[in-house]
């Protein structure tokens, strides 16, 4: 199993931290993750802020806070030649986790996107649908076969939204417990916060929520106790989390 199972899925940590504005300097974020890691399992850091800072300033970061996951979201969706130099260019920067797309299928892309991560100890993680309601009338059309790319490339996460708590709960039913599930879109897109987990995901996402308030950990702390309420009300419903997880 992929180092995301140990530090996000055996975490006890129920948020993901998404940073995906380049507002913010190198030091900003530095402090950002120094006072936020102790709440979160980890952060992705989303395409504006790599283009933005380049992977290198990030990857100083990166190295100052080590007991910590980080996840590169490029949503890569190319051929396997050009996601492979830039899966190597993140992981070299110190990244765990690449994000790629599903839909751009196996052969001749994720295939070898998956060897190479793999070679390189990192995890590979799919984006299997999107929050936006356009995806309902493209990539959910799909999703019988994205569950045919899930099962051939096998990777270790996967990315499905919190405001389509069905497809989460059909890759559970489809895949057990095998690949970390990370859900963006609650409160932002509509879900609430602990309905994605209730669903089967093992960590929603957030962003904004958290890094524009005033008082970052105080949102956290909001979000965490409406996930445990979302949790407690409607237990009978939730997805039940095997012992051995």
């Amino acid at each position: 199993m992929g180092l995301i199972h140990a530090r996000v899925r055996r975490s006890g940590r129920r948020i993901m931290l998404a940073i995906d504005y380049p507002r913010y300097g190198v030091g900003q974020l530095s402090r950002i993750v120094e006072s936020t890691m102790e709440y979160v399992a980890g952060y992705k850091f989303g395409l504006p802020v790599l283009i933005h800072h380049g992977i290198r300033s990030l990857a100083g970061l990166v190295r100052d806070y080590p007991d910590t996951y980080y996840l590169a979201d490029p949503k890569l969706s190319d051929i396997s030649e050009v996601m492979v130099l830039a899966a190597e260019e993140l992981i070299n920067a110190g990244f765990h986790g690449i994000v790629a797309h599903a839909f751009i299928g196996t052969s001749g892309a994720l295939d070898a996107l998956a060897r190479r991560v793999k070679d390189l100890g990192a995890d590979l993680v799919l984006q299997t649908s999107m929050v936006h309601s356009g995806s309902i009338y493209t990539i959910d059309r799909v999703l019988y076969e994205i569950k045919n790319v899930i099962n051939a490339v096998d990777p270790e996460g996967l990315i499905a939204p919190a405001n389509k708590a069905e497809v989460i709960k059909d890759f559970r039913n489809s895949f057990g417990w095998r690949h970390v599930i990370l859900s963006p879109g609650i409160m932002a897109k509509g879900a609430a916060p602990g309905e994605a987990l209730c669903a089967g995901a093992d960590a929603e996402i957030v962003g904004r929520l958290v890094l524009t308030s005033p008082n970052p950990i105080d949102a956290l702390k909001y979000i965490m106790d409406r996930q445990s309420e979302y949790l407690r009300r409607e237990d009978t419903s939730c997805v039940e989390v095997p012992l051995s997880e």
